[in-house]
């Protein structure tokens, strides 16, 4: 007896609805599964990378209040981000976001043996011992450094002003970073063959009397790794501008801070670089201990409104190697 062709196609068809359904429901009423994320940055005021991971989380499909739960420590205080990792272990969450050296360090430590991965934003990661290997970092932590880009930033320095020779740099040692950052410009300083003059402060008031009493011949200022001088850059954009020299900075703070250019990493980029990395881990199930350590992006930027008020040009091949110009 032959088949009827027409009941197969009703078969087809239902069979078809069916599966329909059937993937309909299981997408919809599954379990999916959901994250907990522990976040902590020591400096809320600064970005650094920190606010562009939690931007980009959602790039790589995780939302706050959704299918991840996003918990913040956001203070200096030195205990309560010991107290909060300790609580965060007890939890036994997902993955502990950390930013700055002393956050990554004390997480290190206190996740040690438990096998909680740890994703970071630092400034040197062999340096300040967080690693030994960025190929093999081992142990439960992979993240995303920031330091390299002084020596070319300098190199970016001498496109614009070929004749400096003087460079001065304000600083306040109010973290580990300056230090090392510092220890970058006067290694490429000495390497052109440039003169450098720190001026140590500890105040907002201080920046300004360094600001007023500086040497008569310098050609320009350089932001290193500093909180207190990065967010409190008037009295050095207004020294810049009435002395007619530029004002950069290997990318702790950004030419759209009003400095005439920076040559470093983006906040936004080097936050979808750690997002990325903690995508790898929570949905890809790779062992930090197998990601090598990134080094950030690098990006030149421009303010064209700052050149013009310090009377400075900016070569035209320069401005077609920046990545972002400020007009």
């Amino acid at each position: 007896m032959k088949p009827n062709r027409k009941n197969s196609i009703y078969i087809i068809f239902a069979i078809a609805a069916v599966a329909v359904f059937l993937a309909f429901f299981f997408t919809q009423y599954a379990p999916q599964r959901t994250y907990v994320i522990a976040y902590i940055n020591p400096n809320p005021t600064e970005f650094e990378g920190a606010q562009g991971f939690l931007q980009n989380l959602p790039k790589y499909g995780y939302f706050n209040g959704e299918n991840a739960t996003i918990l913040k420590c956001e203070t200096k205080d030195k205990a309560e981000i010991e107290k909060f990792i300790k609580e965060m272990v007890a939890q036994k969450v997902d993955l502990i976001f950390t930013m700055t050296t002393p956050a990554t360090k004390m997480a290190k430590e206190i996740t040690r043996g438990t096998g909680i991965p740890v994703v970071f934003i630092l400034y040197d990661a062999i340096g300040s011992g967080v690693v030994e290997n960025l190929l093999q970092p081992g142990s439960n932590l992979t993240g995303v450094q920031l330091r390299g880009s002084t020596p070319k930033s300098l190199e970016k320095l001498l496109e614009i002003a070929p004749a400096a020779k003087h460079i001065l740099a304000p600083v306040c040692f109010d973290t580990g970073a300056a230090n090392k950052s510092l220890e970058d410009l006067r290694k490429a300083t000495e390497q052109l063959g440039m003169q450098l003059t720190v001026s140590e402060v500890k105040t907002v008031d201080e920046l300004h009397a360094a600001m007023d009493s500086m040497p008569q011949d310098i050609d320009a200022i350089f932001i290193v790794h500093t909180w207190l001088v990065g967010t409190n850059l008037e009295p050095v954009k207004a020294a810049a501008i009435k002395g007619k020299f530029p004002v950069f900075s290997a990318g702790h703070v950004h030419f759209d801070n009003g400095l005439l250019f920076s040559y470093g990493p983006r906040n936004e980029e080097t936050g979808m670089q750690v997002a990325r990395l903690a995508d790898y881990v929570l949905a890809h199930d790779v062992p930090p201990a197998e990601m090598p350590v990134e080094t950030a992006d690098f990006f030149l930027g421009i303010n064209m409104k700052t050149a013009t008020a310090s009377g400075i040009e900016i070569p035209y091949n320069m401005l077609q190697q920046a990545d972002f110009i400020s007009r």
